[in-house]
């Protein structure tokens, strides 16, 4: 299974679109929140399932604060991570990622790609395709790859 990973388009989608143009190849659409009302229009750009959490800046009520995804018999918990201090760190997110029984936690939030393993499974910010704030200021998204044997490649890439 192959999971693309964006956060916090914040109305911009202009990114998205042209990465999907490029490579459309993924079974999955996971946005980290903060789409900005733009879930209707993502929806009609993928061919694909389409899954997302609600950011600070959501205010349709069409996604959840938080999700439980279970993909090729993975478990992937979603937040946008502005309820759990990810701007200091991902320890709170990581333990309600274990708590909820996670091999993967992500998160955006910060507009900065991150990604590491902590206390066994894999934590991961996107960054942002719209806005990105690391120093490079690249527009970045994640790709997951679940194997058949169960295998988790997680990998950030840029535009």
């Amino acid at each position: 299974m192959r999971i693309l990973v964006v956060s916090d388009t914040h109305g911009d989608l202009t990114h998205l679109d042209d990465l999907l143009s490029e490579d459309d190849s993924f079974d999955l659409l996971i946005h980290c929140g903060d789409i900005c009302g733009d879930e209707e229009r993502v929806r009609r750009m993928v061919q694909f399932a389409f899954l997302g959490v609600a950011g600070n800046m959501d205010f349709s009520g069409v996604f959840p604060r938080d999700r439980l995804i279970d993909a090729a018999g993975k478990k992937i918990f979603v937040s946008h991570g502005h309820r759990h201090g990810v701007y200091f760190d991902t320890e709170t997110l990581g333990e309600e990622a274990i708590a909820e029984g996670a091999d993967i936690a992500l998160y955006g939030h910060t507009h900065v790609p991150e990604i590491h393993e902590q206390d066994g499974i894999w934590i991961m910010n996107p960054g942002s395709l719209s806005y990105p704030r690391q120093a490079n200021r690249r527009p970045s998204y994640g790709v997951i790859e679940i194997g058949e044997d169960g295998s988790i490649n997680c990998e950030i890439k840029y535009l």
